[in-house]
């Protein structure tokens, strides 16, 4: 199987030869809920400004647990109503609804502030592309 990095090489960043993330807009601990069993799962979370990635261990960007071009992400919101847990938000994409939880009401804010500042500029940044 391709591994999750060569899946999404076209379309996020890769590592810089020192094991770095380049263009980090934000990085820190979110709780995700797993795909498949629907628990909840520390991982450390970076958004770029073309993806999210979320790795087991804090700073150690080698392979991603996730990886979220952002280019298919449609809307982040709120989701503390779906999941029953504080502080809870989601991310709806081509593919899949990603569920996470954020440590505080202030840190869930600036998660979703970062990441849909991210989606309207990268959707921004395509579309002037596309016109030129």
């Amino acid at each position: 199987t391709q591994s999750t990095w060569g899946k999404f090489a076209n379309v996020c960043h890769k590592m810089n030869p020192a094991g770095v993330i380049d263009d980090v807009i934000k990085e820190g601990n979110l709780n995700k809920q797993s795909k498949f069993w629907k628990t909840w799962r520390q991982r450390w979370f970076v958004l770029t400004p073309t993806c999210i990635y979320s790795f087991k261990a804090e700073k150690t960007y080698k392979d991603p647990t996730e990886v979220i071009p952002l280019k298919d992400c449609s809307t982040i919101k709120s989701a503390e109503d779906e999941v029953h847990k504080e502080f809870a938000f989601r991310i709806d994409c081509k593919d899949r609804t990603f569920y996470l939880t954020a440590s505080s009401a202030t840190e869930k804010e600036s998660w979703i502030g970062a990441i849909g500042k991210a989606m309207v500029k990268l959707s921004a940044r395509r579309n002037s592309e596309e016109e030129s």
